[in-house]
């Protein structure tokens, strides 16, 4: 195929289809793939910025400028579902 409806991720730089990546509110451009979602998950869901695990309903934010997930209160962009 072409590419067309196929995003970047900011962490791997891989590019998936849209509907299998995850995205920052008011990042244009930044998208996480399952695949960094996934191992995040596994390694404990740690926040970047403070270093503590994200738990149960807390949001998930990403932070462009470390290139990692973590809580959205700690001043990551909140991540919504492509």
């Amino acid at each position: 195929m072409l590419g067309f409806g196929k995003v970047s991720c900011l962490f791997c730089g891989t590019r998936v289809r849209r509907r299998d990546a995850r995205r920052a509110r008011n990042a244009s451009g930044a998208f996480v793939c399952s695949g960094c979602w996934a191992q995040w998950d596994k390694t404990g869901r740690k926040c970047t910025a403070c270093e503590t695990p994200v738990r149960g309903m807390q949001d998930v934010g990403m932070f462009t400028d470390r290139k990692g997930l973590g809580h959205a209160d700690c001043g990551g962009a909140r991540v919504l579902r492509a």
